[in-house]
């Protein structure tokens, strides 16, 4: 599961070809149907977000997903931001768009309170040849007048084992892999040229997952977040 907050890095790939989304996330995934919880704070800052995901599998080759999720910098900042993903997987590629919204406000009494609404955009597309993929995701936020375009592309090799990625952002070039054992997983990810570094472990009891979560962006923060997601039979909706 990929964590619901802005200022987290995700340990296994934010355009990862499977996965409950997150804020980061490409919409473009193959469904594994599912359902989750995660939550991460930056101590210093008194910042913290935590969300609920879930995803279904519709007719054979479509995923419909979605996640909510509520995030408080101390006294001075709210969000509530909700998104939902659709996207359909081929042999070789996979397609995707999502939708998100977000409510964000300053806290006050109900006559000082400001408040504003962001819309949010996304679009992905993943080519296929096992283990290798390549991957692409833009995102287009809307505020009135005021547009950011973001994008991003990887490239990934995934093995039964050992998997492992390269995400460039056009600012930045995340480094990462996985290690995947009978009943326990390790995730890491690391930044270039402003380094940071990210790095999950987590156990499998079954259909369940556990993990927990630390990340450091040099000097600016240091973050740490869990999560609890279980997957449930593969079922065809419609």
């Amino acid at each position: 599961m990929d964590f619901p907050g802005e200022f987290v890095q995700n340990p296994g790939g934010s355009l990862a070809l499977s996965g409950l989304p997150g804020y980061k996330s490409s919409p473009a995934r193959i469904a594994v149907p599912g359902f989750g919880l995660a939550y991460a704070q930056v101590g210093e800052a008194s910042l913290q977000v935590a969300g609920a995901a879930g995803e279904l599998g519709l007719l054979r080759d479509y995923r419909l997903a979605f996640f909510s999720s509520y995030l408080e910098m101390d006294s001075l900042y709210r969000q509530v931001y909700s998104e939902w993903n659709l996207s359909v997987a081929k042999s070789w590629i996979v397609g995707g768009v999502g939708y998100g919204l977000s409510v964000d406000w300053i806290p006050g009494d109900r006559f000082s309170r400001e408040n504003w609404t962001m819309n949010r955009y996304k679009a992905g597309l993943a080519f296929l040849k096992n283990p290798l993929s390549f991957s692409m995701m833009t995102a287009l936020v809307n505020h009135r007048s005021f547009y950011d375009l973001d994008y991003a592309v990887a490239i990934r090799f995934q093995g039964e084992r050992f998997g492992a990625f390269i995400e460039y952002d056009g600012t930045s070039i995340d480094i990462g892999h996985s290690l995947n054992f009978a009943h326990a997983f390790v995730l890491s990810a690391y930044r270039f040229p402003e380094f940071a570094v990210s790095v999950s472990m987590g156990l499998t009891f079954g259909t369940w997952q556990f993990s927990g979560a630390y990340g450091n962006a040099r000097s600016i923060w240091d973050w740490f977040g869990f999560t609890a997601a279980k997957s449930v039979r593969k079922k065809t909706i419609l």
